[in-house]
């Protein structure tokens, strides 16, 4: 694992702290973020049901980190990235680096990165916990990915699927949405071009 110092911004306090960006996690790492997170999960909808409280449908929280990481951390072409901050992990990417292409009409055909699962921790999303402890993770992550691309000699070019609570994020990020993808249960297909990506990083 190798890891960079990377800013978030602690939203209570207002401050910005400084956080572990790792490349390469192993599944260790993953299985303390999986634990953790669940964890912090089930205690949020306990308070939500005793309090009559809606809790949202959260479409990522089954995702198995521990398995993942296990099944792709010996493959080159499938890099896990996360990020540590105040001893807990506060997001992971699992990213294709291989075989993928554009799909936008200015880039058709020319390879890109591609973002196969992308996660923040769940006190991190404010319809959980409100405020969040921290912004700026799965920004943060996707400029990572985007640096990776330019890297692979691939200009920045990303792409990914969204889930539906997810899609005005990508959109505020200026992600460009080509369409709904039937292939995969119908999810709304994204990618940045190489100036897009220039914006991100920055």
């Amino acid at each position: 694992m190798t890891q960079e110092k990377v800013i978030l911004r602690h939203v209570a306090s207002g401050r910005y702290v400084e956080a572990d960006l790792i490349d390469r996690i192993d599944t260790a790492f993953a299985k303390r973020a999986e634990d953790t997170w669940q964890t912090y999960l089930a205690a949020a909808r306990a308070a939500a049901l005793a309090a009559s409280r809606a809790f949202p449908d959260l479409e990522h929280d089954h995702w198995e980190w521990e398995r993942k990481v296990k099944l792709t951390e010996r493959f080159l072409p499938y890099p896990t990235l996360g990020i540590e901050c105040d001893a807990q992990v506060q997001g992971l990417m699992l990213l294709e680096t291989d075989g993928n292409f554009a799909r936008l009409s200015t880039q058709t055909g020319s390879p890109l990165v591609y973002v196969n699962l992308l996660a923040t921790a769940p006190w991190n999303l404010q319809d959980v916990t409100d405020p969040p402890r921290y912004r700026g993770v799965g920004t943060i992550l996707l400029a990572k990915a985007a640096a990776i691309s330019i890297d692979l000699g691939f200009k920045g070019r990303l792409g990914l699927h969204s889930l539906a609570r997810s899609e005005p994020w990508y959109d505020r990020l200026d992600f460009t949405c080509v369409g709904r993808d039937p292939k995969k249960q119908n999810l709304k297909y994204y990618e940045i071009t190489p100036d897009q990506a220039q914006e991100l990083i920055r």
